[in-house]
């Protein structure tokens, strides 16, 4: 697969970044033309992605308006109907329920509300447009309060009250509700996991790519992009992590990459601490002489002890985890601090040119009036990415066994031929053998001006991390 060109998609860049723009060029594959949408835009609500299965590609939004395409109010389909109206009394819906174990109270519960909302928002849409006809889908939260003891509890108190499927968000997660899921025969969707666990045939599904494959990304792509081995030597490379945030895993590509290219990367080792501990100076020490430093997930308390040691050197890497608590580093005025920060992504930005953020933004117009701006200071919205997975298993599900058979055997059966394109580009999928749902990246960096982002990638295939 080919990344997408620039020439078929317009990204958001104030004329303050159009110089970073141009590195789009470097880092450019053969493009792809983004696809004819003209015949889909003719509908009232616009579908902004398109959905395929293993056996058929249709236009996700499409399918319950297209009836209405064949007329309205003034249109009696070519002759005046006859006879006594019939009253027809809607079917039951079968409810189908998502467990949401996340944080309401703890540590990053400020994060997670517009996470909560991203996913509450989509499986309204879903419920208000019946795109999964005789189903109702529910979200009910849980709040494990960021507390691994929590965990457990958190699955059988979803459970208990009625989960098909359950969701978590953070990184320990999926090794105590792993084995749960599978003695359960209950889908598990997770935003991370480590790759032992994402086996097939299993119940845990990764809504983002495992750590190592994430960081390898990463790195490579500085390396070969923003770094300039071949004048400057190889790069100096550290991470900032506390304990729950998975940092064997990224330092396992970042020891890879420099093991294998001695000569562009120097590994600097990790500086990791408690969880909930957030005292950072003895990392900021341990890390000072770095040109490059990848951040814990709630990075301001980390860069603010970083410049408050008057240091300046290095570049700030993160990935989506970090965007959600950019609202945290504006309240303690940090933008200045991390202008240039490259970040792995794997969805746009808000303002891109591009038909998921427009989807995303359409429903946080139809749903959150009169918040958007505060919706938009971090990514967290983006969870709609993460809940139209689900939703679409759970729709593949309905069609295959029929609304009233749904169970989480039949869920389960249905994630693993879903898969979701946008602009023309597959950028999601599951199968009998793929339990990692992104198929593409792209890097972003931080533009402090704008407080936002600038994409300076095409979207690139995930490439795996080698033995």
């Amino acid at each position: 697969m080919t990344a997408l060109s620039p020439l078929a998609m317009t990204f958001w860049a104030p004329a303050s970044a159009q110089s970073k723009a141009r590195r789009l060029d470097k880092s450019r594959n053969n493009g792809e033309n983004r696809s004819n949408k003209d015949c889909m835009r003719r509908y009232t609500v616009k579908p902004w992605w398109q959905v395929m299965t293993i056996a058929l590609i249709v236009p996700l939004l499409g399918l319950p308006l297209l009836t209405a395409c064949g007329g309205g109010d003034d249109d009696d389909g070519g002759g005046t109907p006859t006879g006594t109206p019939t009253t027809t009394v809607p079917a039951k819906k079968v409810k189908i329920t998502i467990g949401n174990h996340t944080d309401l109270t703890g540590p990053a519960s400020v994060a997670m509300q517009t996470v909560n909302m991203g996913l509450e928002d989509v499986v309204r849409y879903y419920n208000d447009n019946n795109l999964i006809p005789g189903v109702e889908v529910e979200a009910l939260k849980y709040d494990g309060m960021l507390n691994p003891s929590r965990d457990i509890p958190g699955w059988q108190w979803l459970k208990e009250r009625g989960a098909d499927l359950i969701t978590a968000w953070f990184m320990l997660q999926p090794v105590t509700l792993g084995p749960l899921a599978a003695q359960d025969k209950m889908p598990l969707f997770v935003a991370n996991a480590p790759s032992k666990l994402l086996v097939t045939p299993g119940y845990t599904f990764a809504t983002a790519p495992p750590s190592e494959d994430l960081m390898w990304n990463l790195i490579k792509w500085v390396i070969e992009n923003d770094w300039d081995y071949q004048t400057k030597g190889p790069a100096k490379v550290g991470l900032a992590a506390d304990e729950g945030g998975d940092p064997s895993g990224f330092s396992k590509a970042f020891e890879k990459y420099a093991a294998m290219y001695p000569d562009r990367m120097q590994w600097e080792g990790a500086q990791v601490i408690p969880v909930g501990s957030y005292l950072w100076a003895s990392a900021v020490e341990g890390l000072k002489d770095c040109d490059y430093i990848y951040v814990p997930n709630v990075w301001p308390m980390f860069v603010k002890d970083y410049a408050g040691a008057g240091h300046t050197k290095a570049k700030f890497l993160g990935s989506d985890s970090q965007m959600s608590f950019f609202k945290i580093g504006d309240d303690m005025k940090l933008w200045p601090k991390i202008d240039g920060m490259l970040f792995v992504a794997q969805s746009e930005w808000w303002g891109e040119d591009a038909e998921y953020p427009r989807f995303s933004e359409q429903l946080m117009s139809q749903y959150r009036s009169g918040s958007e701006d505060k919706i938009k200071a971090d990514k967290g919205y983006n969870s709609v990415g993460n809940g139209m997975l689900m939703l679409e298993a759970i729709r593949n599900a309905a069609a295959a066994v029929g609304p009233e058979n749904v169970d989480s055997q039949a869920i389960y059966e249905g994630a693993q031929s879903v898969a979701i394109s946008f602009d023309g580009l597959e950028r999601f999928s599951f199968s009998p053998t793929k339990r990692i749902g992104v198929d593409r990246l792209a890097i972003y960096e931080a533009d402090s001006a704008a407080k936002g982002t600038v994409r300076v990638s095409e979207w690139f295939p995930v490439e795996r991390m080698p033995e």
